[in-house]
C-alpha cells in the first residue's frame, strides 16, 4: 500500500463539488481517480480536482491498482450494485449516506464486505466532526445523566420539481432518505439502534415520495425520540438531547461547529471548535485509519448501525405506504 490510501470517485456529481471544497485539509489519503460513465466528464473532473487518472467506466475504476479506497458518490439507488463491484475487485468503499435503498441492499453490501474481508463505510459525513465526537463522548460519559428524550430537525424548502432526484421515487426520493437521515442518525448514534418501536407522520409530494417525514422512536428503557425531515418546511437544524442531569443544545447539528450544555444545577457549558468549510475531509481521514490499522469497519459509524438504520427507514416507508420501484 501507499504511504497515503489513494482514492478514487465514483460518480463526480454535485455531492462531490462540495466534497472537495475542503477534501485536501485532510491527512492520510489523496485523490487519485475520477470515474464517471461519461470520459469527457471524468476528464472534466480530474482536471479540476487535480486527479491523476480519469476513467469513463466504473469497471476501469475497479481494476486501476493505484486506487485504494473508491468513495460512491451516486444516488442511493445504485450504491448496492456499485459498490458490491468495487469490493469483490479487492476496494475498500466510502459509501454516500444513505447506504442503500433498503435494508436488503444494505445488508447485501455488508455481508459483501466480510466476506472479502475489506473495510466499507457509510458515510455519514456529521459523525466525524470534532464537535460531533465531543458531544457523543460527553453523553456516553454520563455529563447529561441518563438521556430521557431527543428532540432533532432538519428541514427547508425545496421547490417540488418531479423531474429532480429528490422527488423522483425511481432515484430514491423523498426527504426520509435525503435528510431525515440526519436527525435519525443523531438518535441512534446516543440512544442506540434498536428502537422497541418507530411510528411515522408524513406528509406526500405529488409524485409520491415524502415531503416530510416525522417520526418518534422508543426505548427499552424508557428513552424516547421525535426526529423531522422535511422539504417544505423552513427550520433550524436543532439537536436537542434532554438528560437526567441537564440537557445539550447544538445548532446546525448536521454542520457543528459548537453546543452547549446547560445543567440541573445551573451550569453552563460551551464548546466552540473551529469552523468548517464543509467537513467531509473527516470521514475520508477515519476511513483512511480503520485502513490502515486494518479495520473492517469504522467504530464511529459500524455497519450493524446502518444495517439497522436501513431497518427504521424501511419500517418508516412501509406505515406510510412508501415504495419505490424494483422493490
Amino acid at each position: 500500500m501507499a504511504d497515503r490510501i489513494r482514492v478514487g470517485i465514483l460518480g463526480p456529481g454535485r455531492i462531490v463539488r462540495r466534497v472537495m471544497k475542503d477534501f485536501h485539509r485532510g491527512t492520510g489519503y489523496e485523490l487519485t481517480a475520477v470515474a464517471s460513465r461519461s470520459t469527457e466528464r471524468a476528464q472534466a473532473a480530474a482536471r479540476e480536482y487535480g486527479a491523476k487518472y480519469a476513467f469513463g467506466s466504473y469497471d476501469a475504476l475497479a481494476a486501476c491498482a493505484e486506487v485504494d479506497l473508491v468513495y460512491i458518490a451516486t444516488p442511493h439507488p445504485f450504491h448496492c450494485a456499485q459498490a458490491i463491484r468495487m469490493m469483490e475487485r479487492g476496494k475498500h468503499v466510502l459509501c454516500e449516506k444513505p447506504m442503500a435503498l433498503n435494508e436488503r441492499e444494505t445488508r447485501l453490501m455488508t455481508e459483501c464486505a466480510r466476506r472479502q474481508g475489506i473495510f466499507l463505510m457509510e458515510a455519514m459525513w456529521t459523525r466525524f466532526f470534532p464537535a460531533m465526537k465531543k458531544l457523543n463522548a460527553l453523553v456516553k460519559g454520563g455529563a447529561i445523566g441518563r438521556v430521557r428524550h431527543i428532540y432533532s430537525v432538519f428541514s427547508g424548502i425545496l421547490e417540488e420539481d418531479p423531474d429532480s432526484r429528490a422527488f423522483n421515487p425511481a432515484l430514491g426520493g423523498g426527504a426520509l432518505l435525503d435528510i431525515g437521515v440526519y436527525p435519525l442518525m443523531a438518535c441512534t448514534q446516543l440512544l442506540g439502534w434498536q428502537p422497541e418501536t418507530v411510528q411515522a407522520a408524513w406528509a406526500p409530494a405529488s409524485t409520491g415520495v415524502d415531503m416530510r417525514m416525522a417520526a418518534q422512536l422508543t426505548y427499552a428503557d424508557g428513552a424516547t425520540a421525535q426526529i423531522m425531515g422535511g422539504m417544505d418546511a423552513s427550520a433550524p437544524s436543532h439537536l436537542l438531547v434532554y438528560g437526567t442531569e441537564g440537557h445539550i443544545v447544538m445548532e446546525d447539528f448536521w454542520h457543528p461547529t459548537a453546543f452547549s450544555l446547560r445543567g440541573v444545577d445551573g451550569r453552563r457549558e460551551e464548546y466552540v471548535f473551529p469552523p468548517e468549510d464543509e467537513g467531509h475531509h473527516h470521514e475520508f481521514e477515519e476511513a483512511s485509519r480503520c485502513i490502515r490499522a486494518k479495520r473492517a469497519e469504522s467504530p464511529l459509524m459500524t455497519l450493524e448501525e446502518s444495517v439497522a438504520v436501513s431497518r427504521i427507514t424501511d419500517a418508516l416507508r412501509r406505515e406510510a405506504g412508501i415504495r419505490y420501484p424494483g422493490e
